[in-house]
């Protein structure tokens, strides 16, 4: 008897003639990625490749059935293809533990494919795969997520608008000088963590500054004209082009963003009438700061994902993906923030609870921080 064919009977006619022909890409894995790959393998698809940077975080469990506790720590897209073979193993699935970006990633590589679906969650990467199949000619669905807004679209060079081509809105922000001021919530120290990160590592924004605001209104007395001579300490250079001069030592990185700054905005003495001053910190307070460094076995997720890292253990995860994230930069202009990747999202918290240590602000675990961003 013959087989039955899995394409919907519901599209047209050329249209079930081209499904088991067609090689697809999907790129990204996460959330809107299981449902893409799995409904493409239950629909007649014959070929499908994958890829994705990202490992498996236990926060993805509750929501990307392709995983499962067991996956925690290994590649999504390895582990995608491994899942959608058991629903379907009689079709061709190729799986890249990788960065879209990478330049092994070029247009070529993208005319193989009859049809690309992004399923990403960082513009910078979405404006990536926009640009290739442009230039590829190749059809690109765009679908994404904001909060509890979706979007999807088909894009075709020619014929439809480009991802690129209407300015996105803005993702929820706050007053620059709230971020890098006067900070009274976890979330401020985490927006603030993570353009820390992109001043060191990503791409150059000079709206994510982190230094001291000589700016805000509220530091000045009624009256009072901005000083340009006032610099105090505070490094008025480039923090990538400084970081790079010091070769991106622990030590110094955190003095500057920890004590130095935070000294520097203790003589903003108008900011600090009606509100608790901060407490400068230095690496070597903070390296000796009550609490257990290690604090259990990373490797645990209980330990790692959900309790509070003590001062200690921050300061200890600050000097270390300091150094694998300088490792991971070396021949590259910057690196794209993904809070999937292990290095970025410790970075992340570990700074956020040093800035929210100093402010009096209660410190989160690395899951409650993931969740805010």
């Amino acid at each position: 008897m013959a087989a039955v064919s899995s394409v919907p009977h519901s599209v047209s006619q050329k249209a079930r003639e081209e499904i088991p022909k067609s090689k697809v890409l999907v790129v990204g894995a996460g959330g809107i990625g299981c449902e893409v790959l799995k409904n493409l393998a239950l629909s007649g698809f014959q070929d499908i490749e994958i890829i994705d940077l990202d490992t498996i975080d236990v926060s993805n469990l509750n929501r990307q059935f392709l995983f499962r506790k067991e996956h925690v720590g290994k590649p999504k897209a390895v582990v995608a293809r491994e899942s959608i073979l058991s629903f379907n193993p009689d079709i061709k699935v190729k799986a890249y533990h990788d960065s879209v970006t990478s330049q092994d990633y070029g247009v070529n590589f993208f005319k193989r494919f009859n049809l690309v679906l992004n399923a990403l969650d960082n513009r910078a990467a979405r404006n990536h795969v926009n640009r290739m199949c442009l230039a590829a000619d190749v059809p690109l669905i765009e679908s994404g997520t904001s909060g509890y807004s979706g979007q999807v679209e088909l894009i075709k060079k020619g014929v439809t608008q480009c991802y690129e081509c209407q300015p996105k809105p803005p993702q929820k922000t706050f007053p620059g000088c709230t971020i890098r001021n006067t900070p009274s919530e976890p979330v401020h120290c985490i927006v603030w963590a993570k353009h820390l990160f992109n001043q060191l590592f990503g791409e150059d924004d000079p709206d994510q500054n982190v230094s001291p605001d000589t700016e805000d209104p509220e530091a000045k007395g009624e009256g009072e004209e901005h000083t340009e001579t006032e610099t105090g300490n505070v490094k008025r250079t480039s923090t990538h082009q400084w970081a790079q001069e010091i070769d991106y030592d622990p030590a110094q990185l955190f003095d500057k963003f920890f004590k130095t700054d935070i000294e520097y905005l203790l003589k903003m003495e108008n900011l600090w009438k009606t509100r608790k001053p901060p407490v400068p910190l230095s690496w070597s307070e903070a390296a000796s700061h009550g609490g257990d460094a290690s604090n259990g076995d990373d490797s645990d997720i209980k330990t790692h994902d959900m309790k509070v890292w003590p001062i200690s253990k921050c300061a200890k995860i600050f000097s270390e993906t300091v150094s694998t994230l300088k490792k991971e930069l070396q021949g590259k202009s910057f690196l794209v923030w993904d809070k999937d990747d292990k290095p970025g999202m410790d970075f992340v918290t570990a700074c956020a609870n040093i800035r929210a240590h100093i402010f009096s602000i209660q410190n989160k675990s690395r899951f409650e921080i993931k969740c805010k961003l």
